[in-house]
This record gives structure tokens, C-alpha cells and sequence, in this order.
């Protein structure tokens, strides 16, 4: 929809009307084309294009914070997390250093004071399989480490070797989320900490309500917070 002016509520249900139809009119050529393959998954297509025509009120700020290890630390991410999060809700965080936020709390380094000192997606997965957490949390909280580097510190520091596939952070956050998302009530909160925006994702069936940018001053990357609910 970018560069489309949209001046009333008849023109975005036109829009949609025939966004739709040109959309549908190309999948009958696209399958016409492919004879012997799967067809395309037209429900589910539709479902990600009716999410991302759901009108929704998003909120973009930014804050200077010194930097600080601890993300949770900084007023400005604070501030965000006591305006999204309940303290009497069930909160989850496989990433947790020393913060005190979630109620069901991990981290690989046992210098932490953590409920378990796992890896992240082993974790995870004993949520999910061995204790029944699926679809229990109000909010998850996602602040991994932000690179490679910051991997390796994280498996150094308890003595253990990385090889490559252990220091792939896009393999990390996609195995982490994908268990995250199944944890997390409909409805529920999930928040992103990092050095991007990308957050869960409406493929996940996540809408964007708040982003906060953190600045650091100097030439430091700034902190990204990204608030998002779990719509589906």
C-alpha cells in the first residue's frame, strides 16, 4: 500500500476488493502454470493479507539510555516493559541474565540466578515437551545475544567450543521464536530486544503495536524494541 493515498473507509475496502481479485486472478496463472505442483495455499495467503490490512494504531519513539549489558536496566526499556507487561502475569524469558521480569526464567551462564541454566532452544523445547507450557504465557521476553561475537562470549564463558551453526544468530532467533510463538497465549505480548526491527512477524500471526529506539550516543548501535501481539 505505499505511495497509495487512502482518503476514506470505502476507498481502503476498494483497495483490499481489488487487491484481492488481481491477487486471485495471478494464482490461476501461477498454477496454470506449474502442472504436477502443489497448488497455492490460497486460505493461508489470504489470512496474511487480511492481517496486514488490519488497521492498527502503532507507536514509534526514542530515548537516550548510557549503554548497559542489561537491557532490562535502562529506564527507557524499563519504562516499556512496565507499560506492556504484568507483574501477575505468567512471563517467560530463555534469555534472562539477571533480571527478575519473568516468572519462568533461563540462562546458559549459571553465574545468573536463573530457574535453569539450559541452552535457549533446549529449553524451550523441554517447554514445550516436557513440562506442558504450550499456550500458558501472557508475554515472552526476547532479548538474545545481538551477534555472532556476543554468541561466542555467551558459550565461552561456560567453557564450551562453538562451531559455526552455534554462532549463527538468524538460525538462533528463528528456532527461539518459533518455539516462543507456540508458548505464547492468543492475544499475548511478545517483545523483542536487538539491532533490528524484525521482531516476530505477522508470518507468525504477530501485529506491531510499539517500536522504541534507544539511542546510545557516539557511535554505538542503537537498542530496538519492538512490541508485538499475537493476533492468531
Amino acid at each position: 500500500m505505499n505511495g497509495v493515498m487512502i482518503e476514506s473507509k470505502i476507498d481502503f475496502i476498494n483497495l483490499k476488493v481489488r487487491t484481492i481479485a488481481a491477487l486471485e486472478e495471478w494464482w490461476d496463472e501461477l498454477d496454470a502454470h506449474r502442472p504436477g505442483q502443489p497448488k497455492v495455499d490460497r486460505e493461508r495467503a489470504l489470512e496474511e493479507l487480511e492481517l496486514s490490512f488490519m488497521p492498527t494504531k502503532r507507536i514509534f519513539d526514542r530515548f537516550f539510555s548510557m549503554p548497559n549489558s542489561h537491557t532490562f536496566q535502562m529506564k527507557p526499556v524499563a519504562d516499556l516493559l512496565n507499560q506492556y507487561v504484568s507483574r501477575l502475569s505468567c512471563i517467560i524469558d530463555p534469555f534472562a541474565r539477571d533480571s527478575k521480569w519473568a516468572t519462568v526464567s533461563n540462562d546458559i551462564n549459571p553465574e545468573f540466578c536463573c530457574q535453569y541454566q539450559l541452552d535457549a532452544v533446549e529449553f524451550l523445547d523441554h517447554c514445550l515437551n516436557g513440562w506442558g507450557m504450550e499456550g500458558k504465557f501472557e508475554t515472552v521476553l526476547f532479548d538474545p545475544p545481538y551477534s555472532p561475537r556476543q554468541i561466542a562470549e555467551c558459550y565461552r564463558v561456560i567453557g564450551r567450543k562453538t562451531k559455526m551453526t552455534d554462532t549463527q544468530n538468524a538460525r538462533l532467533y528463528k528456532e527461539c521464536r518459533d518455539r516462543l510463538t507456540r508458548l505464547l497465549k492468543p492475544n499475548g505480548y511478545a517483545l523483542s530486544f536487538g539491532w533490528n526491527s524484525m521482531g516476530f512477524g505477522i508470518g507468525r500471526g504477530f501485529e506491531v503495536e510499539h517500536v522504541r529506539l534507544v539511542n546510545h550516543g557516539a557511535a554505538h548501535n542503537d537498542t530496538i524494541c519492538v512490541v508485538e501481539r499475537k493476533a492468531r
